[in-house]
């Protein structure tokens, strides 16, 4: 029999907002295969690269959501302010330095498209938008 720990109402609450983004992360990958299916037929050249680039970009915009989830779940615990926010600023640079030195390298390597890796790190922002259009609280 193992006993199961509570989880933190901060790592409930993200994985909730989690759960509730999945349409909107959907839809958003749908418009931008749809951009790339288009401009590929236009040009007449499918490069590997724009799927390679979709999918990094989803792992890391889903990572980060998680990863700020967590991390904020151990802030509230520490009730500690000063902590909150050296750790805060800490991590918001060790997470931007290292993901856009990763997508800095993988473009250069020609592995991955600069705007298919980047347009799913705005889907949260576009969800959050609409969410708050849809509740008419703009």
């Amino acid at each position: 029999m193992t006993i199961k720990k509570p989880r933190d109402e901060a790592v409930e609450l993200m994985l909730v907002e989690l759960k509730g983004m999945v349409l909107t992360l959907a839809l958003c990958n749908a418009v931008v295969i749809i951009i790339c299916v288009v401009l590929c037929a236009v040009t007449g050249d499918w490069q590997w690269q724009l799927a390679t680039g979709l999918a990094l970009g989803n792992v890391a915009t889903i990572g980060n959501f998680i990863f700020l989830g967590y991390k904020s779940a151990r802030i509230i615990r520490r009730k500690d302010r000063r902590y909150a926010q050296v750790f805060s600023s800490v991590m918001f640079f060790v997470r931007y330095f290292g993901a856009f030195a990763l997508f800095g390298l993988l473009i250069r390597l020609d592995v991955i498209n600069p705007f298919t890796v980047v347009a799913p790190l705005f889907y949260p922002k576009i969800h959050y938008t609409l969410k708050a259009i849809l509740r008419k609280e703009v």
